[in-house]
């Protein structure tokens, strides 16, 4: 029987759906973070956000990334954002 185990936390689900009902507010971030210097013009596509990964025993995990997405500018590049929160209130987030 396959089983898939789905790992989330409300934090994790708030920040995912900050970065995609706020989009807008991306670029800005991307240029603070990275020191881009997009003009806010530049058109944002969303890639999927749920993999599955394959474990020994035969099972499926379902991992849910916060968001992968391009910048289509005068390059395209790719950004990933993450934030992991832990019933041990800690919290990291990641920017690649």
């Amino acid at each position: 029987m396959e089983h898939i185990k789905i790992t989330s936390t409300p934090y994790d689900d708030v920040f995912r759906t900050l970065l995609n009902d706020c989009s807008p507010l991306i670029i800005p971030l991307i240029n603070e973070i990275f020191g881009e210097h997009y003009s806010g013009q530049e058109k944002i596509i969303f890639s999927p956000n749920e993999h599955f990964l394959n474990q020994q025993d035969g099972n499926e995990e379902e991992r849910i990334t916060d968001t992968n997405f391009k910048i289509l500018g005068k390059e395209t590049k790719k950004y990933h954002l993450e934030c992991q929160s832990s019933t041990d209130h800690s919290m990291l987030v990641r920017f690649f």
